[in-house]
């Protein structure tokens, strides 16, 4: 690898970080939002704040916005995947044990991303990456203080959703690195999230929409963060991740996210910083390290 290909990784990777720490902030915007109204009428405009944000940036990186048919299909699937991802993710935060689901999903994601590739894909495991798992998932166990929780908090309602979401991106994740030779991420990413406000839109058919007018600063200061910040470049750096690094490498720093996700929360609702956090936020780092050698 050439010195101008490793400064890419290297800021490709940096780009990274900050769009985990921006996942790590959405949940606790997830929250709050999930106060306001129910997640298909968050979706709705979420996907529609992130498709009016992400298509100049399309047109100014001179991306097209064409696609063929065989593109049609490709992009469906993500956008269902998507969809799904967003639907679980936004009822399990509601219904469920957010700090159950908060450090459940994002240990997750990896494991099923780096299990559907090696298992239904043909991709490879080594046993470094066997072990970055194995120290990713014990990290977030670790800040998630297991110990103190009651096993069958595992298998409420709300923790059902989170097992799923994980599902839903590993999937998604595969989806997006496999069309990577047949059409552009940028590409791929603007219209996912414009076919993924038709699959919302069908969700909240019976829904008031226009609800949030009404509200206040509070909702519009999550909601826009949650989409532009978490979506519109979050999401799209970590597909962007998925295209160059592939799918096993780019999971591996959804570890990172537990660590962030309980920093905002102790800056915005006022929790404290324990041992197990940093511990576990080590482990994170440790396995993101592993899986990327």
């Amino acid at each position: 690898m050439g010195s101008a290909e490793k400064q890419s990784e290297s800021r490709l990777t940096f780009y990274l970080l900050l769009a985990m720490a921006a996942w790590g902030l959405s949940w606790t915007n997830a929250k709050v939002l999930g106060e306001y109204a129910d997640p298909p009428v968050i979706m709705v405009w979420r996907f529609i704040f992130a498709t009016l944000s992400f298509a100049p940036v399309v047109y100014l990186t001179k991306n097209t916005f064409k696609i063929s048919l065989n593109n049609g299909f490709h992009i469906l699937l993500g956008a269902f995947f998507i969809t799904s991802y967003n639907y679980l993710f936004f009822k399990g935060t509601q219904v469920g044990l957010a700090s159950v689901g908060g450090v459940l999903v994002t240990t997750l994601n990896p494991v099923f991303t780096t299990l559907i590739s090696a298992l239904l894909l043909g991709g490879y495991l080594y046993r470094k990456d066997i072990w970055g798992l194995i120290f990713g998932f014990l990290g977030g166990l670790i800040i998630l203080k297991f110990w103190e929780i009651q096993f069958d908090s595992f298998f409420q309602s709300g923790n059902l959703y989170f097992l799923l979401a994980s599902i839903s991106w590993g999937a998604l994740t595969n989806v997006t690195s496999k069309g990577k030779d047949a059409i552009s991420f940028m590409t791929f990413t603007f219209w996912c999230y414009l076919f993924s406000i038709l699959l919302s839109l069908g969700l909240a058919k019976n829904s008031d929409l226009t609800v949030i007018f009404s509200f206040d600063w509070i909702f519009w200061l999550n909601m826009i963060t949650v989409s532009v910040l978490a979506m519109a470049f979050a999401t799209t750096t970590y597909f962007k991740g998925a295209v160059i690094l592939g799918p096993k490498k780019v999971s591996s720093f959804i570890f990172t996210v537990p660590v962030t996700a309980i920093l905002f929360a102790m800056v915005f609702l006022g929790e404290s910083l324990e041992w197990s956090t940093i511990l576990g936020g080590a482990l994170a780092g440790f396995a993101v390290y592993l899986i990327n050698q």
